[in-house]
């Protein structure tokens, strides 16, 4: 079909003009014919107005086609404030930071914050962060009974440590002790 019109396409495996809309033999489109016969049918779409609007909507739709030129960008930066309390992570149930909490894992280290969201910052000043592994991390970082344990563990240690239950719930939002 290379020889033919560039309007000829295969549709269900028989030969359609895009420009006539309609099925067409082989015979009927050769490649000096065809440019002919697609001549012709422009002449008479720019003198019908039905067509016009077709003519319309076909060059709208190439447009469409034809990709736009993406502009470049800037990622958000981040603030100086959560760069720092990334850099500054601690956890308050473990002080080593060169292994994983829950396996003998030493390598590919990462830090899990307990609550994400919005409450992230808070997590991390807070110091309830854990240390994982990517391995663990992957297993645990949608595991709802996991963070339900942490949840709960975390809120403990804060009513112990830094305030009421009422600090806790204005801070974090939420209750997890029921």
């Amino acid at each position: 079909m290379n020889n033919y019109c560039k309007h000829l396409k295969k549709r269900k495996n028989k030969p359609y003009c895009k420009l006539l809309d309609k099925e067409i033999s082989l015979s009927e489109c050769n490649s000096i014919n065809a440019e002919n016969k697609c001549r012709e049918y422009k002449t008479k779409k720019s003198k019908n107005s039905f067509y016009k609007s077709n003519s319309n909507q076909i060059n709208k739709n190439a447009q469409s086609s034809i990709k736009k030129q993406v502009k470049n960008t800037k990622m958000h930066n981040k603030s100086k404030k959560l760069t720092k309390l990334e850099r500054n992570r601690f956890s308050v149930f473990t002080t080593n930071k060169d292994k994983c909490m829950f396996c003998p894992a030493t390598t590919n280290l990462t830090w899990h914050e307990i609550y994400s969201g919005r409450n992230r910052k808070n997590s991390m000043k807070d110091g309830f962060c854990l240390r994982m592994c990517l391995n663990c991390h992957r297993k645990y970082q949608d595991d709802t009974n996991f963070n339900n344990f942490w949840h709960r563990e975390t809120q403990l240690y804060f009513e112990e440590h830094y305030g009421t239950r009422e600090d806790f719930i204005s801070r974090y939002r939420r209750n997890y002790l029921k």
